[in-house]
């Protein structure tokens, strides 16, 4: 028989951080294997077929087109009937895809296969599923938690330094089909530790208990301690109640945030994809190129986690607008300096890392904050669509402007611009108020769109 909610003990370690601790598991592996690490088979699999560099990023464009086409599905998904199911089925089809990709014996089979792994990819990231329910398990620590959950690619480094050696040692194409079979016996346990909500298992959000009079640890004159209880519990409770899709996505805040993370992700999404091949052509070796990814996964973390604790304490169109100036003057300094050594690479590592970071953490606590938590899965959804929209573009421009050049100069040119546009756009977002405040405005904009006095 389950302990009643209002006389069991706090445990010694909340579960919500057992939560967040899969997930930062999770991302590390799925970052470190597909999102981040492919890209060390990007040279391997062009020299084996002959491709050119656009042609090959066109699958990269691919899997923003259907990682973004399919992230409101996903959202909605998750909003109905829970991130495990949903997180478990992705595991199942990444590992699949990565298998069949190793059978890859031509342009539009590499296509078809990348597609089956993107599709499983984005059920496992830290995107849409694992963020809903840190966010629910949460409340007052909130920033924090997502900054530490989504903060498993800091480990990327690592990732990527094992596949570099198998990649050696037995070729691209078992190491992938290995790769695959490791990700769903890692992936499919980690779900399995997601319980969804706080209030069903008798806590509050943060680890809070309800508090109620009666309870041997209270005592009859804490008037005051009860009350604060109560606020506790009434918020957790409004926070649920938040906007509903439909009512969010015709709100300004939304397209503004949405606008921001476009301008950013247009360069982020090439990077991702060539950031080995951009070093290599300004002479580093593969180590040395694959040591500045790893760089900036680690400056990333800071930016998780950092950006996650300041979006607790200060308004977000501050994190936002840091955010967006700090990744202006990252492709700034690799213009204008050229980066032809390690060192030198330091300083872009460091900035473009944190404003990387910080723009995952920031994003479903600014969608908490400004709407709720109710459909939050729908609207994380939304929103990684719209961005992603910039990033079908970007990996197969940056390939383009290589391939015409023999230079990625006047692509990082264009990053410089396209980012500094998000600035004005980031200040403009404006904060929100209580969560009985975001349920009245909701309720004045559900009356006007039916057209109610």
């Amino acid at each position: 028989m389950r302990t009643a909610p209002d006389t069991q003990r706090r445990p010694r370690i909340f579960y919500g951080w057992y939560i967040v601790a899969a997930s930062f598991t999770c991302n590390v592996f799925t970052s470190g294997a597909y999102w981040q690490g492919f890209q060390v088979f990007f040279l391997p699999i062009l020299r084996e077929f002959g491709w050119s560099r656009a042609a090959l990023s066109g699958a990269f464009a691919l899997r923003q087109i259907e990682t973004g086409a399919f992230a409101p599905i996903l959202g909605f998904v998750v909003d109905r009937i829970g991130p495990k199911p949903v997180i478990m089925a992705g595991a199942v089809s990444l590992g699949l895809g990565m298998v069949l990709i190793s059978y890859t014996f031509s342009i539009w089979s590499f296509y078809l296969f990348f597609a089956v792994a993107s599709i499983g990819a984005s059920g496992t990231s830290h995107a849409i599923g694992w963020t809903v329910v840190i966010v629910r398990w949460f409340r007052r620590l909130r920033g924090t938690a997502l900054g530490i959950g989504v903060s498993g690619p800091i480990l990327t480094g690592a990732v990527l330094f094992v596949l570099a050696w198998f990649l050696g040692e037995v070729g691209w194409r078992w190491t992938i089909r290995g790769t695959g079979v490791a990700l769903i016996l890692i992936i499919i346990p980690l779900a399995m530790l997601i319980r969804m909500n706080p209030l069903q298992q008798g806590w509050l959000p943060d680890g809070d208990r309800p508090r109620r009079p009666g309870d041997p640890d209270i005592s009859p004159d804490d008037v005051e301690g009860l009350r604060q209880a109560r606020r506790a519990h009434r918020a957790a409770l409004e926070d649920d109640q938040g906007m509903s899709a439909g009512v969010a996505l015709r709100t300004r805040s939304f397209w503004l945030a949405s606008s921001v993370f476009m301008a950013m992700f247009l360069g982020t999404s090439a990077l991702q994809v060539h950031q080995v091949p951009l070093f290599e052509s300004k002479g580093f070796s593969t180590a040395e190129a694959a040591v500045t990814v790893s760089l900036v996964f680690l400056a990333s973390g800071v930016g998780r986690i950092g950006a996650g604790f300041l979006a607790d304490l200060f308004e977000v169109r501050y994190v936002l607008a840091i955010m967006v100036g700090m990744q202006s003057l990252s492709w700034l300094y690799l213009f204008m300096y050229g980066t032809t050594a390690l060192w030198a690479s330091v300083p872009f590592t460091i900035f473009y890392g944190i404003a990387f970071g910080a723009m995952v953490s920031v994003r479903p606590v600014l969608l908490a904050q400004l709407f709720g938590t109710r459909a939050l899965g729908s609207l994380a959804g939304m929103l990684q669509a719209t961005a992603l929209a910039s990033g079908t573009v970007g990996p197969v421009f940056m390939g383009w402007i290589f391939d015409i050049n023999q230079s990625y100069d006047v692509a990082v040119f264009t990053f410089i611009v396209t980012t500094a546009v998000g600035l004005p756009l980031a200040w403009a977002i404006r904060p929100t108020g209580s969560p009985a405040e975001r349920r009245r405005r909701a309720r004045r904009l559900g009356a006007r769109m039916r057209g109610s006095p």
